[in-house]
């Protein structure tokens, strides 16, 4: 909790923090950690003796931090500030403690992040006079400035000061509704008109705006554009998508999908009256674990696994959300990445779902978030309860409670719960594959022998009545799923190309027998084709491959994901490719350059991914063409006419015109 109040004093001293924003920081933070008091005068006697405070700030900051520390102590005993502090399941950045009056909430006790947000006067003019002076002189350079018309439209002043629905940003997103507020930003549901321009039959996305109260702190531009960068890093159907970092103004932004269902806070809420079964929260688990797994693969740990970092969307598919405070993670002797801006100093914990080690402040571990994995799972499978009853895990640790266990679960998934949710670091499970591993139902054995009896009196019954010949090609068949099975990859695709040519009942016991082999073949194979970030633009081929998949396994859930996630990777090129159109045309790019920056290359690569884009078909494009050949053809120019020819006629091979243009231009002849 020290660098917390190094944090709050720090960003006081810089201008960044009101007087009372200030007080109400170490407030919290002197509640939740009473040494922390302490510690706060010593770093401020640091600064005092190291020449970084005159007599005055020194004055000011001991009296405040003093009388703070003797009013929370007055005020409460421990057991009532453990109570206070720990028994919501609610984000804690370094001034969050109190939520505003008007913001949408599910219940009082919901894990929403927090951040205080002051319109009142600042008091800081009269307990400091070197930051009164400083503030005296940049009102009136506030003063000074001309007002500007803001681009939301209307009165609304400059930098989008009450951005809300109808507002427009960098004039393309239309604000529509707002749907949430987090710790850094305000989310809003927004209409692209790029994509209603491109006809796009789903234009929505999701806007996440930089709030005004996180941008009192230092860094938090650079917090929201990591952000960003990060999720953009995780590509996985179980992650929200990250579309764009970008800023209008003073407006900071960045884009995403656009979600449909509700987050697993409001879900728990709602189990003890709509239990939605084990099989179901099981469910929901390992999509959790998949999509946290791959994560941790990137060397991204989330660092607030809580319910409402987690969407459940309309169709079944569970997303992850907000990795605002992802932590980079290390293995011994690997060197960290160095950046300017650590998340970790922001220190928000989410008290129900946090471990010790979070508290404490130390470096991040995937074991964190499989701590908040645990408590989330817990709730999913014991209607909602949580393992501890929302007790902050210092406290678990320090009285040492222990989960109760879970009516339906077997030994072996109590056991990983356990484990899970231990608050020593050193004994939780390592990895959440091993989580998973031990969480998933194991299959009965006792349903496979009768399986397997039950084959053994198909096939007798078979050998009586059939042919040995058509028993013996069966056997064969079977044969076939062993080899492949055991790893002959060269047998599996000459089988998967012979299917359609196979009796019905033989294509059957092959496509039952090979299921996961065939599904995770044209899923490599789809990937083969259409990767855009790897320069793989076939999406014609992917989804020609996915519908020969489909029409073996249409109850497929990974081809159904794979089908999802191969369209909002389109749908997300599309946009960068139509917006590369708008601009090399504006520009004039009209004819191929040596580093691909023009018209022909991005038109190119749209009729790679859609082969019937409307910009294939836009013959004003067409007429541009011959426009410029005939200006160059007045010139006497006829090098560049042709150019201007060949490169109209290679995207638009049937225009009469530019064939008529092009034949007298080969002939020697001009335009008049």
């Amino acid at each position: 909790m020290a660098d917390i109040c190094e944090t709050i004093i720090d960003d006081f001293l810089s201008g960044n923090l009101s007087y009372q924003d200030l007080e109400q920081g170490l407030q919290s933070i002197f509640k939740a950690s009473a040494p922390s008091g302490t510690r706060a005068l010593e770093y401020v006697k640091s600064l005092y003796l190291g020449n970084q405070l005159d007599d005055e700030q020194f004055k000011t900051l001991s009296a405040t931090i003093s009388q703070l520390n003797i009013e929370t102590t007055l005020n409460g005993t421990e057991g009532e500030t453990d109570i206070s502090y720990f028994n919501e399941g609610k984000t804690l950045y370094v001034t969050g403690l109190t939520e505003q009056d008007d913001s949408p909430s599910i219940d009082n006790t919901s894990d929403k992040t927090v951040i205080i947000h002051t319109e009142s006067a600042d008091p800081v003019t009269d307990f400091n006079p070197h930051l009164k002076k400083k503030r005296r002189q940049q009102d009136r350079r506030e003063e000074s400035q001309p007002s500007t018309p803001s681009s939301t439209g209307g009165d609304t002043a400059p930098g989008h000061a009450h951005l809300g629905p109808g507002a427009t940003l960098k004039g393309r997103f239309v604000l529509l509704e707002r749907l949430g507020q987090g710790g850094m930003g305000v989310v809003f549901k927004a209409k692209d008109l790029l994509k209603v321009e491109a006809q796009d039959k789903n234009p929505f996305v999701a806007i996440k705006v930089l709030t005004d109260a996180f941008k009192k702190f230092s860094g938090s531009f650079i917090a929201l554009q990591r952000e960003a960068s990060k999720a953009q890093r995780l590509a996985h159907p179980n992650i929200a998508t990250v579309y764009d970092f970008d800023r209008d103004g003073d407006t900071v932004f960045m884009t995403m999908e656009y979600l449909q269902g509700k987050p697993l806070n409001r879900l728990i809420k709602e189990l003890p009256e709509h239990p939605i079964g084990k099989e179901k929260a099981l469910d929901i688990i390992e999509q959790l674990c998949h999509g946290l797994a791959y994560a941790h693969e990137k060397k991204l740990i989330h660092s607030d696994f809580k319910p409402g970092n987690c969407f459940l969307l309309n169709d079944g598919t569970v997303k992850l959300l907000d990795f605002g405070i992802a932590r980079a993670s290390t293995t011994p002797g690997e060197e960290k990445e160095q950046t300017m801006f650590d998340p970790g100093k922001l220190s928000a914990v989410t008290p129900a779902y946090a471990t010790p080690e979070m508290f404490a402040g130390m470096n991040p571990d995937p074991r964190d978030d499989i701590y908040g994995l645990g408590c989330v799972a817990y709730q999913l499978l014991a209607g909602g309860k949580h393992p501890y009853n929302k007790v902050a895990a210092p406290k678990v640790k320090e009285l040492g409670i222990k989960p109760k266990p879970i009516k339906g679960l077997d030994r072996r998934q109590q056991r990983t719960l356990a484990k899970a949710l231990t608050v020593n670091r050193d004994e939780r499970i390592p990895t959440v594959r091993k989580f998973l591993e031990g969480i998933r139902p194991r299959k009965s054995h006792t349903k496979q022998l009768l399986l397997g009896a039950l084959f053994l009196v198909i096939i007798a019954g078979a050998a009586g009545y059939k042919p040995f010949m058509a028993f013996q090609e069966e056997q064969n068949l079977y044969g076939t799923i062993d080899r492949i099975k055991k790893g002959d990859k060269a047998l599996l695709i000459e089988t998967i190309w012979g299917l359609d040519k196979l009796p019905p009942d033989h294509k059957q016991i092959l496509s039952v027998g090979l299921r996961r082999e065939i599904i995770t073949f044209y899923r490599d194979r789809i990937n083969s084709v259409f990767r855009p970030d790897e320069g793989l633009y076939d999406y014609p081929q992917a989804s020609n491959l996915l519908r020969q998949a489909k029409r073996l396994y249409p109850d497929s859930v990974l081809l159904s994901i794979i089908e999802d996630q191969l369209k909002e990777q389109k749908d997300r090129l599309m946009t960068r490719l139509t917006a590369l159109y708008q601009r090399y045309l504006k520009e004039k790019r009209f004819v191929a350059g040596n580093n691909g920056e023009d018209l022909p290359t991005v038109l190119g690569l749209i009729r790679r991914v859609d082969p019937r884009h409307y910009l294939l078909r836009d013959e004003k494009l067409a007429e541009i063409y011959l426009g410029e050949a005939e200006k160059q053809i007045a010139g006497r120019k006829f090098d560049e006419a042709r150019e201007y020819i060949r490169t109209g006629l290679s995207l638009f091979p049937d225009n009469s015109r530019l064939l008529a243009l092009d034949k007298q231009i080969n002939a020697g002849m001009t335009v008049r």
